[in-house]
């Protein structure tokens, strides 16, 4: 059996190379020579030959075969190794990714003195051993300074007081990693700064009519706010008083949608209120109008009408829409989207292009229940029937009177628009244009359709393969 070997997850996990983790938590702490150990026998877990054992180690190292079980002793200690067995010797590596930090054994030590000025900052209560934990794996999970974080917790208590849980502290420690903030430099550089925005929060506040102490998190949002979003004081303070009932939060949530909107003036935004407001009211009608109801429209709004609006359509061509769609049978937003991109696609964005559209179509309908008419069938037009006439009038360029002849000639058939279908296509293949050419090959016709024997198709051709390249021109030509 092999010396060294992995844990399933972990060769499962497919890490071939060495953890950043361990990089990160447990090589600074480690001496040489237990690293070496960790790191040889990670070699070693993947070869299941025979210089997979401990000897290996030993003379790679020259040290004794004691000596790197008592390394790896000091890795089972820290939870990144099992020793599965003593004779023969067998050591399983552990993953790291998957709990590997709550497995990690600090020394106490290590932190003594983050502990005594941790506990200096926040005076007013003790710090108890599961909060000195989560402090301890913040900090080994990441590259954060311990002076660092015994600063934020100084900051922590000025602004809440000597209540504050850590929670709140590790939240501002995260946001000022998030920052690439780890050292006690650039971290106190960064909440100083922060100290700089109080004046204006304040006129926030009482635009807001807020009454409590500034937070560390209201000047993480002005800074996103003013910073990174651009917006001015004055606009923030304007929107602010029409904030009120849902304070800051409602401020941050109407100011992240103007940024997305790209509206960042005062007037920009009260027209794109105005608009918002009558887009409500607009998806309402439509709603209505084809039926459906919804108890929130900001979706609809978001997902149809902002688009729609941007085509260039107005609210009285959409509702009109709208009302074609429910006389046809379209009732739901997803149909009348579908209905509204193939407007878009002719170009008929206005009230007076559908209505002249529509009679397009209402005169096309009455042409096509001519045609059935003629074949004998009374019954409602179908897009099928639009589709064939479609086909047999603008692709085959078939003049009305001869689909009138033919159509005549189907009455009493089986299938008559399948009968039409046929001899267009037919007089489509042989050019047939007039009425007079399809009487002249009446007759061949009416002979041809009589049953007689016929050879079976391709007995009397002669077979022949076709390359890639012939059968893709011969496609190519049949679409032309």
């Amino acid at each position: 059996m092999a010396f060294c070997d992995k844990e399933k997850q972990l060769v499962d996990g497919g890490i071939t190379c060495l953890d950043n983790k361990f990089i990160i938590n447990y090589l600074p702490d480690a001496p040489d020579v237990r690293s070496a150990v960790y790191l040889l026998g990670l070699v070693l877990s993947e070869s299941k030959g025979a210089d997979n054992d401990i000897a290996t180690i030993a003379n790679k190292l020259n040290i004794s075969t004691e000596d790197v079980m008592a390394c790896y002793q000091y890795w089972e200690e820290m939870g990144l190794v099992h020793i599965a067995s003593d004779n023969p010797p067998r050591v399983l590596y552990l993953s790291m990714r998957q709990g590997t930090t709550a497995l990690k054994k600090i020394k106490p030590s290590k932190y003594k003195k983050f502990n005594i000025e941790m506990q200096d900052a926040i005076r007013g209560r003790m710090i108890t051993s599961q909060e000195f934990n989560e402090y301890h794996l913040f900090l080994e999970d990441t590259t954060f300074q311990p002076e660092a974080l015994v600063a934020i917790a100084k900051y922590c208590t000025e602004l809440k007081g000597n209540d504050i849980n850590y929670h709140y502290i590790l939240t501002v420690a995260r946001n000022q990693l998030h920052k690439g903030a780890t050292t006690l430099e650039t971290v106190q550089q960064n909440l100083s700064t922060q100290q700089k925005y109080d004046d204006d929060l304040k006129l926030v506040f009482k635009a807001l009519a807020v009454n409590r102490k500034i937070d560390y998190t209201d000047r993480e949002m002005y800074e996103k706010w003013t910073v990174d979003f651009g917006f001015t004081q004055d606009t923030i303070c304007t929107i602010a008083k029409k904030c009120k009932r849902g304070g800051m939060a409602k401020l941050d949530s109407c100011l992240v949608e103007y940024y997305k909107k790209g509206v960042f003036d005062a007037k920009e935004i009260e027209h794109y209120e105005q608009q918002k407001q009558s887009l409500f009211d607009l998806a309402k009608t439509i709603n209505k109008t084809i039926g459906v109801y919804y108890q929130s429209v900001d979706a609809i709004v978001d997902e149809y009408l902002s688009n729609w609006v941007r085509l260039g359509y107005d609210g009285e061509t959409l509702v009109a829409i709208a009302k074609y769609c429910f006389k046809s049978g379209i009732r739901t937003l997803n149909g009348l989207a579908s209905v509204v991109e193939k407007l878009h696609k002719h170009g008929i964005t206005t009230v007076a292009s559908l209505q002249q559209y529509l009679h397009r179509l209402a005169q096309k309908d009455e042409q096509i229940k001519q045609v059935l008419a003629w074949a004998g069938l009374e019954r409602n037009v179908t897009q099928s029937d639009r589709t064939l006439f479609r086909t047999w009038t603008e692709i085959w360029e078939m003049p009305m009177d001869v689909v009138e002849f033919v159509a005549k000639k189907s009455a009493g058939t089986t299938a008559p628009t399948a009968y039409v279908n046929r001899v267009l296509a037919d007089y489509k293949q042989r050019g047939i244009k007039t009425v007079e050419q399809a009487q002249a090959i009446q007759q061949s016709t009416a002979t041809t359709a009589q049953p007689q024997k016929r050879a079976i198709i391709g007995d009397d051709l002669e077979r022949r393969e076709y390359t890639d390249e012939q059968l893709a021109s011969l496609i190519n030509a049949f679409d032309d």
